[in-house]
């Protein structure tokens, strides 16, 4: 249980914390300098007892975690280390979360990172990720919020590259919307299976990188390299940002994205809450306050006085 008092900490320091739900989602931190070993048999997971790289003082692993309250597994519902060979440099893994909520889930993350910043030799690099899993319910999370996320951010994507450190914009894992976006929001929406009918055949469409072949196993499949992943919500039903570059020390951008990634998500299921101006407010609070203007939310910006924001 969180106590109050950080609650409040965190409010002042993260003002869009205040509009972050209880709604699921998962991290997968990328990196590379991880000594470990593997076997074919291992899936991809990476058991602890095969990682011989220590803390910067000199502890193993599992000892040095306790000192972030992590508890460090070998399988997909704890914090996790995976193989990824995409990152080039050796040692290539990905920290992954288990299904984290609400602040306590935030305050999970920021332990997670701090934990990696002080592992000896890990390092990141312009083919490293920073991905951001948020969970959806497919029975009430259909065509029409589909339709309606992608309309949000759509005509944002070039706004967030500029925002996001590193050149995300060209990168193979991380492109920009490939569907005929026109096409894809004047899809029909078909109640027998929630809607989702039409908009999928477009999704798995040749135009949008999909692969057959690549596609026999549903984790790889390659309509997933976007920054806007979709391929998440059919395959575990999640939306997927995959737009930031890595992130290690700069904590206060990972905690920032993700609740920013999950106010876009409430977005597109109709939760539109009233949100205060502030002239000084961090860059992905400013991008709010653009879509709102984009989409006609004016009147749910309120103006604060100059004394309110002082205060605040």
């Amino acid at each position: 249980m969180v106590p109050q008092w950080l609650i409040l900490q965190l409010k002042n320091r993260y003002p869009m914390l205040q509009y972050f739900t209880d709604r699921p989602f998962g991290v997968e931190i990328e990196f590379f300098g991880l000594d470990y070993l593997m076997t074919p048999l291992d899936e991809g997971i990476i058991k602890p007892y095969c990682i011989k790289s220590r803390s910067t003082d000199g502890r193993y692993l599992d000892d040095f975690a306790k000192d972030y309250k992590l508890q460090i597994g070998a399988t997909r519902d704890t914090w996790h280390f995976q193989d990824d060979s995409s990152i080039r440099g050796m040692g290539g893994a990905e920290l992954v979360s288990p299904i984290l909520t609400g602040i306590e889930g935030l305050i999970d993350v920021y332990s997670a990172l701090r934990f990696l910043c002080n592992i000896e030799k890990v390092k990141i690099n312009q083919t490293c990720g920073f991905h951001v899993h948020h969970g959806v319910d497919p029975r009430k999370y259909g065509c029409n919020e589909l339709k309606e996320l992608v309309r949000i951010v759509y005509p944002m994507e070039d706004y967030f590259y500029l925002l996001i450190p590193g050149d995300r914009h060209d990168a193979d894992t991380c492109k920009p919307m490939e569907i005929d976006v026109e096409q894809f929001l004047k899809a029909p929406c078909d109640e027998d299976t929630n809607g989702v009918s039409f908009i999928k055949k477009m999704w798995y469409s040749k135009e949008n990188r999909y692969d057959p072949e690549a596609a026999r196993n549903p984790r790889y499949d390659k309509t997933r390299y976007h920054g806007l992943n979709l391929h998440s919500y059919w395959y575990r039903s999640t939306i997927e940002f995959r737009y930031h570059s890595a992130i290690l020390k700069d904590v206060n951008e990972a905690m920032q994205w993700i609740i920013f990634t999950q106010f876009l998500i409430e977005l597109s299921t109709g939760n539109i809450p009233t949100i205060d101006f502030y002239p000084s407010a961090n860059k992905w609070m400013q991008t709010i306050y653009k879509i709102y203007l984009a989409l006609g939310y004016m009147n749910r910006i309120r103006y604060v006085s100059k004394e309110h924001a002082m205060m605040t």
